[in-house]
């Protein structure tokens, strides 16, 4: 199998294909999904923390600015600090603001909400290496809201590069889910800011964003009678 670093070059840019129709689009996803290996309605369990979340964010901000031609000198900065300790051109930094256990709805709204506070059995399967022996995957589910913050040189070049983070998030929507990320909602973008770094004064526009992920790891069991379902939950 093939990972998705190999297939970066081949990863569809949706964003820049409105002249493509939609049966041609299908058709390069299903193409990106093929050579991966993985199925659109199966998503890779190696892609669904928050960590690997913001690599993949950096995958498709390397794919648009390739698609959009633009010189290895005048690229974004893409961090993981905020703030930048330095800028010579544009910088999107990434951070993590909150995470809780994922939430779930009991049903009308005003009822309680169920939070997953343990994890619990995702799949029981054939081990595909030890005979006789079952694979068990559990996986536990996280609410988690991030932060990026926009920095440019003035308000006009911040505005834009804002404008254009959300279509590159929305473009992409199908490669995170393919991933493993089942939900990206933007949440809203702050007021604007004036911040100093070193002696250059530069616009500062938050986005923030809610992602849903989920942590799995797996064990072989020989007997399937031993493996017990954790059904602890809380409500608020």
């Amino acid at each position: 199998m093939k990972s998705r670093i190999d297939n970066i070059t081949n990863i569809p840019d949706i964003g820049r294909t409105s002249r493509r129709s939609e049966a041609d689009i299908n058709t390069m996803v299903d193409t990106y999904i093929n050579n991966i290996g993985t199925s659109s309605t199966t998503p890779s369990a190696g892609f669904q923390t928050i960590l690997e979340f913001f690599e993949l964010v950096q995958d498709v901000i390397t794919v648009r600015q390739d698609s959009d031609d633009v010189p290895a000198d005048k690229r974004l900065l893409v961090l993981s600090h905020d703030p930048p300790e330095e800028i010579d051109t544009e910088a999107i930094t990434f951070f993590l603001q909150s995470r809780t256990p994922g939430q779930w709805s009991r049903g009308s709204i005003g009822n309680a909400r169920v939070k997953e506070v343990t994890s619990h059995v995702r799949s029981i399967q054939q081990h595909p290496e030890h005979l006789g022996e079952k694979l068990v995957t559990m996986g536990r589910v996280y609410d988690n809201h991030v932060a990026f913050n926009i920095y440019a040189r003035n308000d006009h070049t911040a505005l834009k590069r804002v404008l254009w983070l959300e279509n590159v998030m929305d473009s992409f929507r199908w490669y995170f889910r393919v991933h493993g990320i089942s939900i990206v909602i933007e949440e809203g973008v702050g007021d604007k800011e004036q911040v100093k770094i070193g002696e250059i004064l530069l616009t500062k526009y938050p986005m923030s964003y809610f992602v849903r992920t989920e942590d799995t790891y797996q064990f072989g069991s020989q007997e399937l009678k031993t493996i017990e379902l954790n059904v602890n939950v809380s409500t608020n």
